[in-house]
């Protein structure tokens, strides 16, 4: 008899979204309920986050099995079904066959930076320029919608995170933690910049250093 109602590897995936979640709220870059993410079972199924339950408190088992298509293949604990924003997930790994995980989480600072009307300021810091580079801002549209999937459409092609305005961010990863990392890295340096801000300005990296970083990066 098998430990749990599905495989092996399925349990790990499951535990490592617990792990996520754990960490995105203990870093307070989601409250309440909010946030979202899935991993790739395999070319036709998704394991994402439930609808409506605190991501820092989760068990394995709430997670929801989807298809491509945002059917419902396996509820979580207690019958509960996915995160309301599943289209934006679905849209991502469609445009994306090369990734395996999605985070969408709400950040502050980064938040604080769409709100403000502000870019990203993928140019401050050199570990932003070699490993994430440029963060697009995507056109705002309404949370858990269609329109929501729509509007990372064009950038999540090309990019690794798309900022949502007045609402969050979204990063992928070919792995549950290359996603993190691009996640927690973008909220630093928004943090740095919105401190450099309040202290008097917050200056750009030289253009020849700029350049130096992006030929160095891998």
């Amino acid at each position: 008899m098998r430990p749990f109602p599905w495989g092996l590897r399925e349990q790990r995936l499951r535990e490592a979204l617990v792990e996520i979640g754990a960490r995105l709220y203990a870093r307070g870059l989601i409250s309440a309920n909010d946030g979202n993410f899935s991993v790739r079972l395999d070319a036709r199924r998704i394991l994402i986050t439930p609808r409506g339950r605190s991501k820092g408190w989760l068990r394995p088992e709430d997670m929801v099995v989807l298809d491509m298509e945002g059917r419902v293949l396996r509820m979580g604990r207690g019958r509960v079904g996915p995160s309301s924003e599943w289209p934006m997930h679905i849209e991502a790994y469609r445009q994306r066959p090369d990734i395996i995980a999605v985070l969408h989480a709400h950040p502050p600072y980064t938040v604080a930076l769409t709100v403000a009307g502000v870019p990203f300021p993928s140019e401050v810091l050199p570990e932003v320029v070699m490993t994430v580079g440029s963060v697009p801002t995507a056109r705002l549209a309404m949370p858990s919608s269609e329109d929501d999937a729509l509007a990372i459409r064009e950038w999540i092609r090309e990019y690794d995170a798309v900022l949502l305005p007045h609402h969050g961010v979204v990063t992928v990863g070919r792995s549950l933690e290359e996603a993190w990392m691009i996640l927690e890295r973008i909220e630093y340096t928004a943090k740095v910049y919105v401190l450099s801000r309040v202290l008097g300005e917050a200056r750009p990296l030289p253009p020849e250093f700029l350049t130096a970083l992006v030929t160095a990066s891998p």
